[in-house]
């Protein structure tokens, strides 16, 4: 129904809903099919691989319906269509909950394929067997063992969960909070930040005062977040940034965490972060933590460092509390200002070397060279084909030489790169349709390559055409035609969520639902934190920066600046990120679910979320006067997906300096040889092997943290 429907960029769109009742005609058309394909799978035999072939595309076409509606919640102009589409994706979630990862039928069917001469390690082969392993664990995961009592509680439990997921994430998009402010109030704020406002002349005494309606979208709050020399102005913005979706997410929060609790001992574990780290790479809550721990203290005495530098040349409008702590609020225009004053680092200057059109098709180039792929992008596309008129697609081609597929569709990548009202508020990627094998016999790339020629037609190709859609908040052109500038950051930002999309697109499985990105969520980041490092290589900086009017490349002076720049507040950066990862697994953790004088699982109410993030944040990063007022957790949309496991953004971090080092070294930064190692042994599987299997063989040796400990500068 869904898969193959991204051959052309005509049939890309038309994959996305234009209205209401087409929102609601997919969801509908999507259980459909999927009853339709169920009937048909129970009729067939268990002791053939063409049952797990046919169970495995009818889930992965039924979970593409659902991230079609994924995209459509978050990027709809309308707000309607894009309730619509939150509402049907939570009711296609229940629809699989129900007839997918909750059927006892099929659970059966499941096991007896496995009890199947069909099944041996011989004729399925290392990833069919270690996807078939995978799933009847995943059955026991959703209780399908239990009592048919205890399996209704979870399943209800699950469909609650999935409600509350949608709601929390709406309620961060839907946030139009604004924060009122004069041109005096905005001293030292960026001409291209300003000019992106919408303002209003006030009718009081200051008649004719224009204010600037400063929102909280990425390149406004961070814009004067970092150069803003008015301390208010700072202030005021940060505080309402940290309470976005407040006070509405509070009580949703408390619901999940006591939801999620509640299921974890259902299914026989202590808790949530127990049942939720089970299936990544630390296995268990206890690992987790002492990576964690283990990188604080080294992190802490380099923060120590870098804030008395801050301080040394402290900006008038930076005041200390009494106790001597920078205000939260003034660390990243305290960092900003060192960087300019000390490093030769003028974020605003550098960005004029990144024009946004240009940078881009420059970042494509080392895509193509490295990947051995080209891109195509769409001609100029007719209003109203997507949902914004700033939409653009890009054809993905295969261009390896040694192919005799060179020259086929790989997929498409649509970009939606600048902000709006009702969009989601920062970066990602949404996998829509699996990198899937076309051919049952074909397992591998290498397999495809092997193949004696092309094939004859697009129809007897052996693989279907992938999709994915990258979502991003970058400055937009100005109305004066000037264009948009990426800050460094942003060029990183677009780099990393790019490389989710290419990692989808090469991701082809064998099996479709473990293709692409569908990997263990410790190992997800590595593929697109990796790529960031291209970012700080000199070769790469001057090939890719162009001055919007001279054109010419950024000097060896600013790149050698920046690079050094890299780890100078790498202590504050990382322990930032330790600070999230603490409190992700903390909120899961059995001695905040569970009263620890009687035993009991707390009420919701009795959860509360805010004593614990204040109680936190100073015991990992020291130093920092952190508001009370702040509500951050409402809009740390991880804490839905990632759930426990956010200290996968630092564990993959890790595994990827090391990635990159191995690269680096062979002089492969642009080498499609080492780029087509690094898909054959890593992302090309996707989550068909153990991550820690393919890292091993693609490093030759068992990963360690040596690359990342000296990018720190520890």
């Amino acid at each position: 129904m869904f898969l193959g429907g991204a051959s052309t960029v005509a049939s890309t769109a038309a994959l996305f809903p234009r209205t209401v009742g087409d929102i609601k005609a997919l969801g509908e058309a999507a259980k459909a099919a999927a009853t339709k394909a169920l009937e048909q799978l129970y009729g067939s035999a268990t002791n053939d691989f063409a049952f797990a072939r046919q169970a495995d595309i009818t889930m992965a076409n039924f979970a593409a319906a659902t991230g079609i509606l994924s995209v459509g919640k978050n990027v709809y102009p309308d707000k309607e269509m894009r309730d619509v589409a939150a509402s049907t994706m939570v009711d296609l979630q229940a629809f699989s909950t129900d007839h997918f990862s909750s059927n006892p039928r099929l659970y059966a069917m499941f096991k007896a394929f496995k009890a199947s001469p069909a099944a041996s390690p011989a004729l399925l082969g290392e990833e069919r067997g270690y996807w078939l392993d995978d799933s009847i664990k995943q059955y026991t995961r959703q209780g399908m063992d239990l009592d048919e009592a205890a399996q209704a509680e979870v399943r209800d439990i699950q469909k609650q969960l999935s409600a509350l997921f949608s709601k929390f994430q709406s309620n961060i998009s839907n946030d139009a909070t604004v924060v009122e402010c004069s041109i005096g109030q905005l001293d030292g704020v960026p001409a291209n930040v300003i000019s992106g406002l919408k303002t209003r002349t006030t009718s009081d005494e200051a008649a004719g005062l224009m204010m600037h309606l400063c929102g909280l979208d990425y390149p406004t709050y961070f814009g004067i977040m970092k150069n803003c020399t008015v301390a208010d102005t700072r202030k005021r913005m940060s505080e309402a940034f940290d309470r976005r979706a407040f006070p509405q997410n509070i009580e949703i929060l408390q619901q999940v965490i006591a939801l999620r609790h509640k299921m974890a001992t259902r299914l026989g574990y202590p808790s949530f972060s127990h049942f939720d780290l089970e299936m990544k790479m630390v296995k268990d809550p206890s690992v987790a933590k002492e990576f964690i721990q283990n990188l604080i203290p080294g992190l802490q005495k380099k923060w120590q460092k870098e804030k008395e530098m801050l301080l040394a040349d402290k900006p008038a409008s930076v005041e200390l509390t009494a106790e001597g702590d920078i205000q939260s609020y003034d660390v990243a225009f305290l960092m900003n200002e060192y960087k300019k004053r000390h490093l030769n680092v003028d974020e605003r200057r550098i960005s004029e070397y990144f024009p946004l059109d240009a940078t881009v098709q420059a970042l494509f180039k080392i895509y193509e060279s490295f990947f051995a792929i080209r891109f195509e992008k769409s001609p100029a596309l007719a209003s109203g084909v997507f949902w914004d008129d700033s939409v653009s697609v890009l054809a993905v081609i295969d261009d390896h030489p040694p192919s005799p597929h060179r020259g086929q569709l790989l997929g498409h990548i649509v970009l939606d790169l600048f902000p709006r009202a009702g969009k989601f508020s920062h970066a990602c990627c949404h996998g829509v349709l699996p990198a899937m094998w076309n051919d049952p016999h074909v397992a591998t790339y290498a397999q495809w390559i092997a193949a004696a020629a092309p094939p004859p037609s697009a129809s007897a190709a052996p693989i279907l055409p992938s999709l994915a859609v990258v979502l991003a908040n970058f400055p937009a052109p100005s109305a004066d035609g000037k264009p948009a500038l990426f800050m460094h950051d942003d060029v990183e930002t677009f780099f990393h969520e790019f490389g989710h999309a290419i990692h989808g697109l090469m991701g082809r499985a064998a099996m479709a639902t473990h293709a692409g990105t569908r990997v263990k969520t410790d190992f997800v980041e590595l593929p697109s934190q990796m790529l960031e490092e291209w970012l700080w290589e000199t070769s790469v900086l001057t090939s890719i920066t162009r001055h919007h009017e001279t054109a010419q490349p950024l000097s060896a002076e600013l790149i050698d600046s920046k690079i050094r720049s890299k780890n100078a507040f790498s202590g504050r950066d990382n322990l930032r990120q330790l600070q999230l990862a603490t409190y992700s697994i903390d909120l899961y953790s059995r001695d905040f679910a569970v009263d620890q004088t009687s035993g009991e699982a707390r009420p919701p109410e009795a959860l509360d979320t805010t004593q614990r993030l204040q109680a936190m944040l100073p015991t990992v990063m020291r130093g920092i006067a952190y508001s009370p007022n702040s509500r951050f957790q409402c809009s740390f949309g991880h804490l839905m997906g990632y759930g426990a496991a956010y200290y996968g953004y630092m564990w993959s971090e890790v595994l990827a300096q090391d990635v990159f080092e191995c690269i680096r070294a062979a002089d492969g930064l642009l080498s499609p040889v080492m780029g087509r190692r690094y898909v054959d042994l890593i992302i090309g599987r996707g989550g068909g092997r153990d991550p820690s299997v393919m890292l091993e063989e693609f490093l030759g040796r068992k990963p360690n943290s040596d690359a990342f400990i000296q990018k720190l500068g520890l």
